[in-house]
């Protein structure tokens, strides 16, 4: 028999549409269609603190959580107005709510209606602003009011001079008439008294370290008397050499919290104690508070601290401090995870 080749080709290519088209009959493409990220949720999403007098402070709290998803929220939490506060900053959520406390001081600020959004952004599951307003208002009597309340002016040598300004008024109705007085000889303060019906009077501080002793630290406490009450401006600085310690990063993971303390002074530090501790709502099982000494941490020098082992579940504070007797105290606080013996910052 004589097989023609062009077509058992022809048929060949025939079978083999043949079998690709009823292959596909009854079959429908499938998509890749992950599940969406968990989606951002919070209440309340406004507060109006209403009339409020300057000086005055209050706080509300909001929650966050995430509802859908498949996965954690991941937020944080941003905000540009310097008389509001936010705790936590960050957080997690898998579906609990997160409180989130705002607070705001009206020190420093007159008469007149103030807003502030605070930006809410997520790991993908959306974005949103929580927005609290007030309206500060006028006392119906003459009262004093003053901004900044201090300032440190770091560490300086012996023998120069700084200086410093902050402003005084009256927050009130008619006339504050007000004095200044201090005792400490290498504090200087211009004008020493005034009087505002309601203008911002700028007040100049300055200080002369000539004769104070090297290393040691120097504080002054300037008070205002007046017919609007009495308020005091506090001031600090250091003499001469000392260490500059530092705390550069907090670290979560297995077990441990870790952090790195720097040196970035003029001297090493000598016995500079710490403590890592934790607080909050979340269960801590093991690890709440572990305390150490370093002996001496050199200039320019770095050391990484640990805590003891960690187990607990839930949201907690992470607080780190540091203290010698060369420095001020210092204090670093961040929002953590317990996942078990795993801690999430």
């Amino acid at each position: 028999m004589k097989y023609d080749g062009k077509k058992i080709i022809g048929a060949g290519v025939l079978f083999i549409l043949l079998v690709i088209n009823v292959g596909s009959i009854g079959i429908t493409s499938q998509k890749n269609n992950p599940q969406p990220l968990g989606i951002l949720e919070y209440e309340p999403r406004i507060h109006d603190f209403g009339d409020m007098y300057e000086g005055e402070t209050n706080s509300t709290i909001f929650d966050i959580w995430t509802s859908g998803g498949c996965c954690e929220l991941i937020f944080n939490l941003t905000w540009d107005c310097p008389w509001v506060t936010v705790f936590p900053t960050s957080g997690v959520t898998n579906g609990e709510h997160i409180p989130i406390t705002v607070t705001i001081d009206t020190t420093g600020l007159d008469s007149g209606l103030y807003g502030c959004d605070i930006q809410i952004t997520t790991n993908g599951g959306g974005d949103g602003i929580f927005n609290v307003t007030l309206n500060i208002i006028s006392h119906t009597y003459p009262a004093l009011a003053f901004y900044p309340q201090s300032h440190y002016f770091g560490v300086l040598m012996e023998g120069v001079t700084e200086e410093t300004t902050f402003e005084i008024w009256n927050s009130g109705t008619g006339t504050v008439s007000y004095e200044l007085s201090w005792d400490e000889p290498w504090v200087s303060v211009s004008p020493t008294s005034g009087s505002s019906s309601g203008e911002h009077d700028l007040i100049t501080v300055t200080i002369d370290t000539t004769g104070l002793p090297l290393g040691s630290s120097q504080e002054s406490y300037i008070d205002i008397t007046s017919n609007g009450g009495n308020k005091v401006f506090a001031l600090w600085v250091i003499i001469g050499t000392t260490p500059n310690v530092e705390i550069e990063n907090i670290t979560g993971g297995l077990f441990r919290i870790n952090t790195i303390v720097t040196n970035t002074g003029t001297e090493d530090a000598v016995g500079l104690e710490w403590k890592i501790s934790l607080s909050g709502n979340g269960l801590i099982l093991m690890g709440k508070e572990t305390t150490g000494k370093l002996s001496i941490l050199p200039i320019g020098e770095e050391r990484t601290i640990s805590s003891g082992l960690i187990f607990g579940l839930g949201d907690v504070e992470i607080t780190v401090s540091l203290q010698n007797p060369e420095s001020l105290p210092i204090v670093q606080k961040t929002p953590a995870k317990l996942f078990l013996f795993y801690i999430k910052i």
